[in-house]
């Protein structure tokens, strides 16, 4: 998936990139370059949600889960670990999102006949780091009406997961797999492996994942292997709101690590909730009406 306060990276250094004219060379950092974008991003309108932040503590009773007649596989809630904080991830850097559920209903619904479903990722089942980075993201998404559209092969053990844009009177897309191919793959977990202990290493503990995500694009091939980078999604609640450990208890310590409230970036970007200024905190979108009609029941036209 995937789009990624300002704060101190390894990146954000003097002289990140040179930026030369005839006699004249200036550096310019991340912040500058970042703080360009939150300008941009104050400019655009809301999208038709606001954020809503909420407890991490409160991650199972504020995401909807998904009605008990879906598949197993749209059950409960995910969190997509693509920074390797629990398990090995080939990603250098992660997004500000945390964890989604399959329970909007009131924006799409599961079809047993195409075997697909959309989540709004501006919406009530999706969740974003309490952050800049979230405010900015959140808002950009927000904005763009982007979603990702899910299709479930028939063994339940592949998902394609579709980058897709609701553009409103222009109709809605998805990014082809073939130009860039989102997979989640099942994990069939080794027996007496799991749930893993404390002393198990990340490239063990990922055999107790309950997704393989996959990315790789056209030009994968013509790299090998380093074409294809995995990352690992894991079920930290089930379809009736019990935790699962000790998943569940990872994703809390980074949710709550992550949450780094910024007045200045909330401000500029137009979140207004107060409970936002809090951590141990999260975000989601809450809609002031109900937009089922506008989203996808069934596969997108592909770009």
């Amino acid at each position: 998936s995937r789009l990624v306060v300002l704060y101190s990276s390894p990146w954000d250094r003097p002289c990140l990139s040179m930026c030369c004219t005839l006699a004249t060379c200036c550096c310019c950092s991340l912040s500058v370059i970042l703080g360009a974008l939150v300008a941009f991003v104050a400019l655009i309108p809301s999208g038709d949600s606001s954020p809503k932040c909420f407890p991490n503590a409160d991650v199972e009773r504020v995401l909807p889960l998904a009605p008990t007649s879906y598949p197993e596989e749209f059950q409960g809630i995910l969190w997509m670990d693509q920074g390797g904080i629990y398990g090995h991830s080939d990603l250098p850097l992660g997004a500000p999102d945390l964890a989604l559920s399959f329970g909007d209903t009131g924006y799409s619904k599961w079809d047993p006949i195409t075997r697909t479903m959309s989540v709004d990722v501006a919406g009530p089942a999706w969740t974003w780091m309490n952050s800049g980075l979230g405010y900015v993201f959140y808002k950009l998404m927000n904005k763009a009406g982007f979603f990702y559209l899910f299709e479930l092969n028939l063994d339940a053990t592949v998902i394609q997961v579709y980058p897709s844009l609701n553009l409103g009177q222009l109709g809605k897309f998805s990014l082809p797999a073939w130009i860039m191919s989102f997979t989640m793959e099942k994990v069939v977990h080794p027996k007496g492996a799991c749930p893993p202990t404390g002393s198990t290493s990340k490239k063990d503990i990922v055999k107790c994942a309950t997704w393989d995500r996959v990315s790789k694009g056209f030009f994968s091939p013509l790299v090998g292997s380093y074409g294809v980078l995995h990352y690992y999604v894991w079920k930290i609640v089930d379809g009736q709101g019990n935790k699962l450990q000790p998943y569940y208890d990872a994703y809390m310590q980074f949710a709550d690590q992550s949450c780094a409230p910024s007045s200045t970036l909330r401000g500029l970007v137009g979140i207004t909730d107060a409970s936002c200024s809090t951590c141990s905190t999260a975000f989601h979108g809450v809609r002031e009406k109900a937009t089922a009609a506008s989203a996808p029941a069934t596969k997108s036209s592909e770009l």
